[in-house]
């Protein structure tokens, strides 16, 4: 851990005194971080970086401002992969809570990272601690009984879906909907996606797709293989597509060792701006369930969504789950807009099926694209970016806070 302080961390231990905010964040995951870094500077916007931070995230919360307590690589693991690293993840959630206590915050901010957050706000509940959580549990898809313990013991709870605030209400937790995440960056200049597409596309017309494997290790492991088989495919049908694969720092490595060999042309791009470029100048996309299928329909490109897990990972989904879709647009549409390949469906005959029609006909692409932009506009607020939304809850939130002490 650094040692020297970044803007916006306190150097006090007890906060005695300081009417500054303090807003601690318990982020585990690249996601999160993103979310949390536009909330912290979102902060800093609205008190004129009168505001403190402290807590853990990841490299997008440290560039905004937050000295993370430690790495939080750690938490960075999907399902039963928590197994082996269990006991180190219970020894840094300790540290937490210790640090916590020692320098008590006006308001805790849990981001997503479901199992990460939801035992530390058991803790955190137990001590009083005014305690927000941003983007909900998906009680809508499985266990919906959980809600009632959610509620039970946090403060607020910032949604990113406009149709989850039902779901926690009635067991009286304040809701706000802030919008999903994916519409906090501005889109791309028209211009610019025409000279990004003219940079990429290939001689003889032939169709850019957009391959998103995933954030996590595990993730990016699982999806690459199976992608490179769907392209065989498509390839001996006559689809040969040229491949844009945007990856975030920390699977960029594995993910181009998955590639080295792919069997139609590719191009590694990192997760910065140009990976917004990629989404809107994209014929299509392949991409694993998660954040990025709103990326692609704000984007306006159509796309077949994969999720593959281990087997016995997938039967315990398959039980638990009780949503026909698990793509945020099929979910808030009420039907699949975009095809869904996933778990006994994630093999590379399907998801080659569903993509080549999408590849081979113009028409069909731009039909999904209105259906999908659609989708999309529901899914912010107007005028508003998701991150201001969520500041101005917080801050509300401590003043209140403040003003009852």
């Amino acid at each position: 851990m650094a040692t020297e302080r970044m803007p916006g961390t306190p150097s006090d231990s007890g906060r005695s005194g300081s009417r500054r905010p303090f807003v601690y964040f318990i982020v585990g995951e690249p996601s999160g971080d993103q979310i949390g870094g536009h909330l912290i500077r979102a902060l800093q916007r609205r008190t004129g970086g009168e505001v403190d931070f402290g807590g853990i995230g990841g490299p997008a919360m440290a560039a905004a401002g937050l000295e993370s307590l430690f790495s939080i690589d750690l938490f960075s693991v999907m399902g039963l992969d928590y197994v082996p690293r269990l006991r180190s993840i219970l020894g840094r959630m300790k540290q937490l809570e210790r640090d916590i206590a020692r320098r008590r915050p006006d308001c805790v901010v849990t981001i997503d990272a479901q199992a990460l957050s939801g035992h530390m706000g058991r803790r955190l509940a137990r001590r009083g601690q005014t305690l927000v959580h941003y983007v909900a549990p998906t009680v809508w898809a499985w266990r919906p009984g959980r809600a009632r313990v959610i509620a039970r013991r946090l403060t607020h709870l910032l949604t990113i879906f406009p149709f989850e605030a039902p779901w926690f209400e009635p067991h009286g937790l304040p809701v706000t909907f802030v919008g999903h995440p994916a519409a906090e960056p501005d889109p791309p200049d028209a211009a610019a996606v025409a000279r990004f597409r003219e940079r990429y596309a290939a001689e003889g017309g032939r169709p850019l797709l957009c391959l998103l494997p995933g954030s996590r290790r595990k993730e990016v492991g699982r999806q690459l293989p199976l992608y490179r088989a769907a392209i065989r495919r498509l390839k001996s049908q006559g689809l040969a597509p040229v491949c844009l694969m945007p990856t975030v720092a920390s699977v960029r490595e594995l993910a181009s060792a998955l590639t080295a060999d792919w069997p139609v042309p590719l191009f590694p791009l990192p997760a910065d701006d140009t990976r917004y470029l990629a989404l809107a100048a994209a014929d299509a996309a392949l991409a694993a369930s998660g954040t990025v299928t709103v990326e692609l329909a704000l984007a306006g490109t159509p796309a077949v969504v994969t999720y593959k897990l281990p087997r016995l990972e997938g039967r315990i989904a398959g039980f638990l789950v009780n949503t026909p879709y698990v793509s945020a647009v099929n979910v808030a549409a009420g039907e699949e807009i975009m095809p869904e390949c996933l778990l006994e469906r994630c093999r590379p005959e399907p998801v080659a099926d569903a993509l080549a029609p999408l590849l081979r006909d113009p028409a069909l692409r731009r039909a999904q694209a209105e259906r999908i932009r659609a989708v999309a506009q529901t899914l912010s607020v107007p005028g508003r970016k998701p991150s201001d939304l969520a500041a101005e809850t917080v801050l509300n939130i401590i003043r209140e806070k403040k003003r009852d002490e």
